[in-house]
């Protein structure tokens, strides 16, 4: 933490966490092309982004009567012929359309080119380009410079990626909130109320010591927004509004079934299933569909006290997972007597209400369901076997009827951060923790609460770009396709 200030030194905070993004370059100094839809449809486009746009588009393109692109209109597509900047050899007949910097989707000059779909005819038309001058794209290039000219924020740049592998209505639509500013807005918001407190705290290491001023913001208010941080980064595990999903967890002890019932609703082998315990080290996740709706299915560790060091993190991990389900299934062993571990299965699922699931029924029933009933009152319960398949039908209907409103229950503006943006939500909030800690630590403790703040900035700043560093650039563009 200590280098986001060199000394007690003061200025201006915003500019210490990155406001004025001084690690980013301007979006290209060079021009980029690349085709920019998927080969074999009807119609394909080139797209071409920067400062010489036009000038390559004038060697290898004319419209009718040899006019060239920049003797039209912007935004005005002109019918006309591609062809080869060397031998004038004709590729193929094109609609162009230039869009001038500052109102293209880069923010540079653009040039888009919708020639025939074919991939060779594409090809040819991207090789023109080329050698006009053009330099070939990076996969999310374009989409970084919109970043980097201030087009987009980085939640927003995200979403594009999120909006194009959407496989479920409902995932477009959370990436559509998200590309419309949801997210981005309110991170912002929250930028601004700790703003206000470094402001607050940075005002009072001016004061003569031994003074503290009146308006010192208090501990309890930085718990206060640690606590909205955190509701928001719960968020990010949301069963609704994931490109992965519904989020399904099968929970239970070890050797209660889990496994099994994970592949049997895969329809294949997935997970090892062996008789004795704790074959299950890790928690395992598969993308399935269920209804129609995608689900991310995990089988879980199973849940026991064990010296076994791997085993351990894996079951901590795995209770991770469970908490952050959106449908948590909890697995009990019908051919076992009950267990102490069965009942705190039930104290991991407190956010939702759980299916329960009694596995086994073709052996010999050993469960005393007397017991259970107060702690399954009001809950689905199904009794499965994996061996006879009794008991799936019903089950997988009522898992198919949760998952369809699951996916459904996220209102239309409601905001939900994605892992990396959860990762850094947290972080925030422990710097919030730790500055409300400062508080009444004694002598110094305003240096080193501001310390803590302005880390909490910089976390903040990481999700919509104003302190990304390029690690974090290359990590997220590195996702996207080239073209986009």
């Amino acid at each position: 933490m200590s280098s986001l200030m060199d000394g007690p030194q003061r200025q201006d905070p915003a500019a210490r966490t990155g406001t004025n993004t001084n690690f980013m370059k301007r979006p290209g100094n060079d021009t980029i092309a690349a085709v920019a839809t998927g080969a074999g449809g009807g119609i394909g486009i080139v797209r071409i982004s920067g400062p010489d746009a036009l000038s390559i588009a004038a060697r290898i393109f004319r419209g009718r009567a040899g006019r060239p692109l920049e003797a039209f209109s912007p935004f005005l597509l002109v019918l006309g012929t591609v062809s080869d900047p060397d031998s004038s050899e004709p590729i193929d007949e094109v609609l162009a359309v230039h869009m001038p910097e500052g109102r293209s989707y880069t923010g540079e000059s653009t040039v888009e080119i919708q020639g025939h779909g074919g991939r060779v005819v594409l090809e040819a038309v991207l090789q023109a380009t080329l050698r006009a001058g053009a330099r070939c794209a990076e996969p999310g290039e374009f989409t970084k410079r919109a970043f980097l000219s201030g087009r987009l924020d980085l939640t927003q740049a995200e979403a594009v990626a999120e909006l194009i592998c959407a496989e479920e209505d409902e995932s477009r639509r959370a990436a559509l909130r998200q590309l419309r500013g949801a997210v981005g807005g309110e991170i912002n918001q929250l930028r601004e109320q700790l703003l206000d407190l470094v402001a607050r705290v940075e005002a009072a290491l001016d004061f003569e010591e031994g003074e503290i001023p009146d308006d010192l913001p208090l501990p309890s208010q930085f718990y206060a927004l640690a606590g909205t941080i955190r509701k928001l980064a719960a968020r990010a595990s949301g069963t609704a509004g994931s490109p992965r999903g519904v989020r399904v967890a099968l929970a239970g002890r070890s050797n209660s079934g889990k496994s099994s019932i994970f592949n049997y609703l895969l329809n294949f082998d997935r997970s090892i299933v062996a008789p004795s315990p704790g074959t299950t080290r890790d928690y395992i996740e598969e993308r399935s569909m269920i209804g129609g709706a995608s689900i991310t299915l995990i089988d879980t560790a199973g849940l026991r006290t064990t010296d076994d060091l791997v085993e351990a993190q894996g079951v901590r991990r795995s209770i991770q997972r469970i908490e952050d389900a959106g449908i948590v299934v909890l697995v009990l062993d019908g051919s076992e007597p009950n267990h102490e571990d069965d009942d705190r299965l039930f104290d991991l699922a407190p956010h939702c209400s759980p299916v329960v699931i009694i596995s086994k029924s073709d052996l010999p029933s050993r469960l005393d369901h007397e017991v259970l009933r107060s702690r399954t009152a009001g809950l689905a319960v199904f009794t499965l076997s994996v061996v006879t398949g009794e008991g799936f039908p019903d089950f997988i209907a009522a898992l198919t009827s949760l998952c369809r409103a699951a996916s459904q229950s996220s209102a239309p503006s409601m905001t939900t951060p994605n892992i990396r943006h959860r990762e850094a939500l947290e972080r925030a909030a422990g710097y919030l923790d730790a500055a409300a800690e400062q508080a009444s630590s004694g002598d110094g403790f305003l240096d080193r609460m501001a310390l803590e703040l302005l880390a909490a900035l910089a976390a903040l700043g990481e999700i919509t770009g104003q302190t990304a560093t390029e690690d974090i650039l290359e990590r997220i563009f590195s996702r996207f396709c080239v073209g986009k």
